[in-house]
Formats: C-alpha cells, sequence, structure tokens
C-alpha cells in the first residue's frame, strides 16, 4: 500500500465575519487528507464543519478530482460535526437570503475549496510506501444524552445510557518507521463550544484533540464520525481552559494507545456499495418538537441508503450518510469479521438521525426527528453484517 496525508487550515478572514451569529474565529478549522493506493485510489477528507449540502460535496470532489486522479465515488468526505462553524446553506435558504448572505456562503465554500486543494497537494507531495497498524482505545470521554424527563425523554446527559468506549485507530507507518498519518473514529459529536461563547468559531471537541494528536506526532489525525447520534463529551466545559483539558484528555488517550505497538494488517481494497431500501417515515419541524410520550410518527415513502464499505486485510471501513445510535455501530463493530471496524457517519452528506428501534419507544429526539421509521438502524445493522461475512 502506498499513502498521503495532507492539512489545511480554513484561512477564515475578517471580512467574513458576521457569519450566521459567530462574531470571530477562537481556533483553526482544519481540512485533513488521507489519500490510499493499490490498484486502485482512495481519498478520505474529514473537515471541522457541523455539516455539508450536496452541492459542496460535489464542489470538493471536483476539486479533489483537479488536482489528483481518482474516481468521484472514490472520495469520502466526512465532518468532525463541531457545532461552532458556519454552515453551507441549503439551496432552499439561499433563495429565501439576502445578498450579502449568498455572497458569505460563496465565499466560504471557496475557502473549503483552497483548504481542500492545499490537503491534497501536500499528500499528494508524500505519497510512499507504508504499513497498516491497527489499534484500539478505550475512552470514558463520552455519554448518552438521551435523559428521562417528567414529560418524556429529552437531551442531557445519562450516565446509565449506553455509550460505547471503544476507538478504532488506523496507523500509516513509512518504511523509516516515521508515522505518516493517523485515522481514528469516536462516538461523540463535538457540542461543547456553542454553551461557552455562541459567537465563536471552533473546532470544538474533537478537533481540538486531532490538534493535539498531531502536536505529538507531527502527522495528519483524520477524524471519522462514529455512531454520535445520542452521544456527546461527558461534562460539558465552563471555558475555553476547560475543553482544551478535556480534549487533550482524549487526545492522551489515544496518543498513549499509538505508542504501541498495535497490529500490523495488509491486503487488496475491496470498495463495494451497499444499497439498503428501509420503511420511511415524515421528517417533522425540527423546531416544533419537544419531550414527548405519545410522538405521533407518520409513515411516509420508503428511503434508500447507499452504504460504500472499504475493506482491507483486517480492516473494514463502513460508511453511512445517517447518524446512527452508538449501539447500533457497537453492534456492527462486535459482530464484524474483521478486526478492526470502524463505522463511520455523515460521509458525504447527511440524512439526520437512524435510531434503534428502543428509542422510537422511548420517543427520544433523535427518533422523532428521523426520516427512518423504527426498525431501519438493526435493518442496516443486519445486511452490512451480511456483507461484511460475504466478504471474509
Amino acid at each position: 500500500m502506498r499513502a498521503g496525508a495532507g492539512r489545511t487550515n480554513l484561512e477564515l478572514p475578517d471580512t467574513i465575519f458576521p457569519i450566521e451569529n459567530f462574531r470571530y474565529l477562537h481556533d483553526d478549522l482544519v481540512c485533513r487528507v488521507i489519500i490510499l493506493e493499490q490498484q486502485e485510489s482512495l481519498v478520505f477528507v474529514s473537515l471541522d464543519l457541523t455539516s455539508l449540502q450536496e452541492y459542496a460535496i460535489d464542489a470538493i470532489k471536483t476539486e479533489i478530482s483537479s488536482h489528483y486522479t481518482v474516481p468521484l465515488d472514490h472520495i469520502f468526505i466526512s465532518v468532525s460535526h463541531t457545532f461552532s462553524a458556519p454552515h453551507t446553506r441549503s439551496i432552499e435558504a439561499l433563495e429565501r437570503s439576502s445578498e450579502e448572505i449568498k455572497q458569505k456562503n460563496q465565499l466560504f465554500l471557496q475557502i473549503i475549496l483552497a483548504a481542500v486543494a492545499g490537503a491534497v497537494k501536500k499528500a499528494v507531495a508524500i505519497i510512499q510506501r507504508v504499513k497498516v497498524i491497527c489499534h484500539t482505545a478505550e475512552t470514558d470521554a463520552t455519554i448518552n444524552r438521551d435523559v428521562e424527563q417528567e414529560a418524556g425523554y429529552w437531551i442531557g446527559r445519562n450516565p446509565n445510557g449506553f455509550s460505547d468506549r471503544k476507538l478504532p485507530v488506523l496507523k500509516f507507518m513509512t518504511e523509516n518507521q516515521e508515522i505518516l498519518a493517523i485515522l481514528y473514529s469516536v462516538d461523540v459529536q463535538s457540542s461543547l463550544v456553542e454553551m461557552i461563547d455562541d459567537t465563536a468559531v471552533s473546532s470544538d471537541f474533537i478537533g481540538l484533540a486531532s490538534k493535539s494528536i498531531e502536536d505529538h506526532f507531527d502527522c495528519p489525525a483524520l477524524f471519522m464520525l462514529g455512531a454520535a447520534a445520542d452521544q456527546i463529551p461527558k461534562s460539558a466545559s465552563q471555558d475555553f481552559q476547560d475543553l482544551t483539558k478535556q480534549a487533550n484528555a482524549l487526545g492522551n488517550v489515544l496518543i498513549e494507545e499509538i505508542k504501541q505497538e498495535g497490529s500490523e494488517t495488509d491486503g487488496p481494497f475491496v470498495l463495494d456499495k451497499l444499497t439498503v431500501t428501509v420503511k420511511g417515515q415524515e421528517l417533522p419541524d425540527r423546531k416544533q418538537l419537544k419531550p414527548a410520550r405519545d410522538h405521533v410518527f407518520i409513515p411516509s415513502a420508503d428511503r434508500r441508503v447507499s452504504i460504500p464499505i472499504v475493506t482491507f486485510g483486517e480492516v473494514a471501513i463502513v460508511m453511512l450518510k445517517p447518524e446512527i445510535t452508538s449501539n447500533i455501530g457497537a453492534g456492527i463493530k462486535a459482530q464484524s469479521p474483521y478486526k478492526t471496524t470502524i463505522v463511520a457517519t455523515m460521509i458525504n452528506g447527511g440524512q439526520k438521525y437512524m435510531a434503534d428501534e428502543e428509542s422510537y419507544q422511548k420517543c427520544t429526539y433523535e427518533a422523532m426527528n428521523s426520516m427512518f421509521a423504527s426498525g431501519s438502524a438493526e435493518i442496516v445493522r443486519e445486511k452490512v453484517l451480511a456483507e461484511l461475512n460475504k466478504r471474509k
């Protein structure tokens, strides 16, 4: 296997502020890229953003293909899901927006594309033979957010709820025994900064954890959002100093694991796309949602979920658009025939939440704010496991 990796900051000029409710940049948003080559090429991109619209995904893929020859369906774009970053606005929202908002949206998209181009160029420049080393870290840095209240379940911190503590990590080693890049996944939504200062742009909990890893190993640490629909950081941050302390604690857990020998794996890439059709439900107006024990789920047309899956050696990377709950991701990882299985969400866009059946019985926020009917997540889990077992 050959690989290259690069990272570039999103350069936000002072003139872009204010944008949405943001007034200043607290810490840099970063684009990270890892390119893998065998007979085929794969490009993994991670951006410190909340989400990306489909037109932005298409623009990023086009930008990448102008600097590196790769099929567009071999490009996988993820976000760190920080809540403290500007959005690429939807086409519908832009149609209702002022000219200033439209111009700032276009400027922000150009900033994203410039960062992507910079990271890809750095990655291409250092492509070389690598070994892949698998690791699994464990953390108590996350917590389930579905809390029972008098009127029903709502968002909070539930120490008795399920959280997958295991963090899959891939380490790419050069022939000189240097770490070229790190790829890791955590089931967590980075949502701390908005409670400290909702006018600050920040890479938040995960972005700062990635930077601590990068500072230690001097290489890109690319994050793929895990099964984080119902997961947040374990504790709220009182201020930015406290946030940095929490992020560094997670970073240190990963650093200590990455220092270990790990388990080497090798083998040819297999990339294929699994398409699963499930029952749909009407997506409600999010602003109208509130705790309820008798929420009415309204059926709608069937929904299709496209799931690219990359396997090589003892590694499987399962990629979904919907945000699934941590127990569903953990079930895939636990029953996967591959020693290291990464279950990543919000890949190449998003499809809101896909919760487990128990969440529908409880009427959690994730179940109510979903376009997928009860049972969809379990169907997807079983289809993915069947595909992984067939490949193995």
